[in-house]
């Protein structure tokens, strides 16, 4: 029986899911992927003051990021079992109470230990525990949910003009305690308002109303209460152990891993690469990096949109080739004008791709795992992100250049969207849900 929705769901005058993708988009905002930026501002200052090598300082970060995509398979589980809001919850905390202890560092393992902190907090506040939630919100409108939710990670490149903003008049440590206060006081709250899914406040996904929804015949889930902390029933679609035995999951696995090669190639060697073998300015190379992000928006929220409507198997090949065709001229880029088709081509591929392939693991195993088997995708894809920064530089090493790198780049990203067209249709877990009892 549909429960009456709450007080909470009726004070708003538009389907609290909306209200959940916003809070979303903020937390991951200022929290879930800004730190990325902030280790830039630092790098100068921590040199400075400490007389650490730069490859030390690097180390941080970069022990992070694997600390990081370590965390987020358990992260996806526990969301699976205990809600979305829990972990987000404790991730802004940790996020923010580790940028107040960054603010205080003395010694180096004091600050890998705060790095290490907000590395874990991103894991559990970033872009794909918050993407769990956004699934169970939303069913006919899922992807843009999902689009609007990751162009919080795409518009948090602005957070490095803030810091510096902030960094530069008042010293790094006024200005990181001053960071970490702000993701206190402006996550925390704002993830507390976060609820795991609709059937906890009455409502049902897309804010349907129940009549329209019974029509539907969708499998009955559980309804919550409104605290959120009784547990999580789990609703249709593969346990992990099925997903593990399909040929879908391992051909994705695989495509996710070749695509983060380029893509993250890109991202950390676009200033060297411009500066050095295309003949930039710095500045105008970093105009170019800061386009990234920025124009990535654009991809996330149109090919969000497009999920919706779509293919959403044919919209991740067809942005993993756009990706893979920005590659190619970017190993070309001579001049500006070359540099700004590689952002027209490039950046809405690589922001189209975030939201389209959780969505299309929904489409292929359902809800009941997607935490736990988003993170393990996640998981796999930062072998990707870790080993084309370091093909790239080593390819640079030996030939002086980046150009056949980026190439080669270009053909392993082309080759991920031909394994995304190998998965086939999404049949697998629709089958199991049909000829399961209903009751």
């Amino acid at each position: 029986m549909q429960r009456r929705p709450t007080a909470l769901a009726r004070a708003l005058p538009f389907f609290y899911g909306w209200w959940v993708v916003i809070a979303a988009f903020i937390i991951i905002l200022i929290a879930g992927s800004a730190p990325l930026y902030l280790f830039s501002v630092l790098v100068e200052r921590l040199e400075e003051e400490f007389g650490w090598s730069r490859a030390t300082i690097g180390a941080g970060p970069s022990l992070g990021a694997v600390v990081g995509g370590l965390t987020l398979p358990l992260a996806g589980y526990l969301a699976d079992r205990v809600g979305v809001r829990r972990l987000v919850v404790a991730g802004v905390l940790l996020v923010g109470g580790g940028n107040l202890a960054l603010s205080q560092v003395q010694t180096l393992w004091q600050f890998y230990a705060s790095v290490l902190v907000i590395a874990i907090g991103m894991s559990m506040a970033g872009v794909p525990v918050c993407l769990i939630a956004a699934a169970h919100w939303f069913e006919k409108k899922r992807g843009r949910a999902m689009g609007i939710v990751t162009m919080g990670a795409g518009a948090s490149g602005i957070m490095v003009v803030l810091a510096v903003s902030v960094i530069a008049p008042l010293g790094w440590r006024t200005g990181t305690l001053i960071v970490g206060v702000t993701q206190l006081a402006i996550g925390f709250p704002l993830a507390l308002t976060v609820r795991n899914r609709p059937q906890e406040m009455g409502l049902l996904p897309d804010g349907e109303p129940p009549a329209l929804a019974q029509a539907s015949a969708d499998p009955p889930q559980a309804v919550e209460e409104e605290s959120g902390d009784k547990g999580i029933e789990q609703p249709e679609g593969l346990a992990i152990g099925e997903t593990l035995r399909t040929r879908p999951f391992w051909l994705l696995v695989s495509a996710m891993v070749l695509a983060w090669v380029g893509s993250f190639a890109v991202i950390v060697h676009v200033v060297a690469y411009l500066d050095e073998s295309a003949g930039f300015t710095e500045r105008g190379a970093a105009v170019i990096a800061m386009g990234i992000p920025f124009g990535s928006m654009v991809g996330r929220l149109a090919f969000g949109w497009l999920a919706d409507y779509l293919s959403k198997r044919w919209l991740l090949t067809a942005a993993w080739t756009l990706q893979a065709l920005g590659l190619l001229i970017f190993a070309v880029v001579h001049s500006p004008w070359q540099a700004v088709v590689f952002l027209a081509v490039f950046t809405p591929g690589f922001g189209g791709a975030i939201p389209v392939m959780p969505a299309l693991l929904t489409e292929y195993f359902g809800l009941r795992a997607f935490g736990t088997i988003q993170g393990l995708v996640m998981a796999a894809a930062m072998l990707g992100a870790f080993t084309g920064p370091i093909f790239a530089g080593a390819a640079y090493d030996m030939m002086d250049t980046y150009r056949l790198a980026f190439l080669i780049l270009a053909l392993i990203t082309l080759t991920a969207a031909v394994l995304v067209q190998m998965m086939g249709r999404p049949l697998a877990w629709a089958r199991e849900v049909a000829v399961a009892p209903r009751g």
